[in-house]
């Protein structure tokens, strides 16, 4: 009886040695890779650079591949991300305390930015919602399903080395609206994970695979990155249309000592509110400069 009083004691103890620690606090380096669909057009028929709705005698190449450098400062209170790529430089602060995220944008030799509120973030939730259980609606008079299906994460005990560290496999797999099935293999590190609690204080939560502030550097479009018990550290992400992204993470300092001054917005910048940075299909415009280096 002792000796298996003894053997679930010992169960239970590495079941609570394999949870991940939560840090408030961390600063996060990472290297994003992006590949391009064959002529691919930013901002898309009717506008935008190379869209044909716009820029008139502009010449504009749009590369193939793309890579991003970036470093994500995370505290309960703030979260930033700097992203240096060959269209330019980009700065995310997210400010949980006044509710509010400024983009800051440094390309052509031009400074600019723009901020939003909780509040605009919650009304265009709602409108996403609204527009959600239309489709939903429309597709039950029709007496078809809308899908609103949860990824599901599949572990596993393999390991692989990622800068360093020794990292776990987890599979996440989602099913689409029209039943095709994907499966995004993410290498988490399970020491250590960003206090949810942290990220999710506000209508931009910022948290690594989920929320604004972050974008396309952090979650790819993948759903579910936010759920993996540890801090992900690989992943990549292939649709069909050819778009991939691969992210890698170089360096992670978790319970990192941050300075209240890097989240101070800098001078120089010609910073307006997000409203008056719309097009006119209601989507923010994109500042893509022609092929090359800053």
């Amino acid at each position: 009886m002792k000796k298996i009083l003894s053997v679930l004691a010992l169960f239970s103890s590495g079941m609570l040695m394999a949870q991940p620690k939560l840090v408030k606090s961390a600063i996060i380096k990472m290297k994003t890779e992006i590949t391009f669909p064959e002529n691919f057009t930013p901002g898309g028929p009717g506008g935008g650079p190379g869209g044909g709705g716009g820029g008139e005698g502009m010449s504009f190449t749009m590369p193939r591949d793309m890579e991003t450098n970036s470093t994500m400062y995370y505290t309960p209170d703030f979260m930033k991300t700097e992203s240096l790529s060959d269209f330019g430089n980009n700065v995310v602060i997210v400010d949980r305390v006044n509710k509010k995220t400024t983009t800051l944008i440094e390309a052509m030799g031009r400074k600019t930015g723009f901020f939003s509120t909780d509040a605009d973030a919650e009304a265009q939730r709602a409108r996403q919602d609204s527009m959600r259980n239309l489709r939903r609606d429309s597709l039950a008079a029709l007496g078809l399903t809308f899908r609103d299906n949860k990824p599901e994460l599949i572990y596993s005990d393999e390991t692989k080395k990622v800068s360093g560290v020794v990292c776990k496999k987890v599979t996440i797999k989602s099913i689409g609206q029209g039943g095709q099935v994907s499966e995004n293999v993410v290498w988490y590190n399970p020491e250590f994970k960003i206090d949810p609690n942290s990220t999710k204080a506000s209508a931009n939560p910022g948290g690594f695979g989920g929320g604004r502030g972050g974008g396309m550097m952090m979650g790819g479009g993948i759903a579910g990155l936010d759920l993996i018990e540890g801090f992900p550290m690989e992943y990549e992400m292939t649709r069909g249309n050819g778009f991939k992204i691969h992210m890698t993470v170089l360096k992670a300092q978790p319970d990192a000592n941050i300075d209240a001054k890097t989240f101070e917005i800098p001078k120089g910048f010609d910073i307006k509110p997000a409203s008056s940075m719309q097009g006119e299909g209601g989507g923010m415009r994109m500042i893509f400069r022609n092929g090359g280096k800053p």
